[in-house]
């Protein structure tokens, strides 16, 4: 997996976590079983670090997707996009080459790993 691809799937899974630590339903939740909830700051803190390591225009397309569509990385299984369910064209399916250089699914634009 390529480096832009593997900050964007850290970055994706970094924005579920700040999102989940601030929603009060999930938060009350959590503390009723018992979990102790903190660490938004350093989560906040490792995002923007992150981010420096993300050219521009990857970020601001992840962030259009990602508002649009709530997750903006989607993995690829036989072929299909897992974000739309739709089948990936042949040229660009190769899973060799699909997670040496980034790409988008041409339906949803997600960007997309072979897994």
């Amino acid at each position: 997996m390529n480096d832009i691809l593997q900050n964007l799937v850290i970055l994706q899974d970094l924005d579920e976590m700040i999102s989940e630590l601030n929603n009060d339903e999930i938060i009350t939740q959590q503390e009723e079983m018992g979990f102790e909830i903190n660490g938004l700051e350093k989560l906040i803190e490792a995002r923007e670090e992150l981010i420096k390591r993300i050219p521009l225009e990857i970020f601001n397309h992840y962030n259009r997707v990602r508002s649009r569509y709530g997750r903006a990385i989607a993995p690829v299984r036989e072929n299909i996009c897992l974000g739309c369910f739709i089948k990936i064209p042949t040229q660009i399916s190769s899973r060799e080459m699909g997670n040496q250089v980034l790409r988008n699914c041409e339906n949803c634009g997600r960007y997309l790993y072979w897994v």
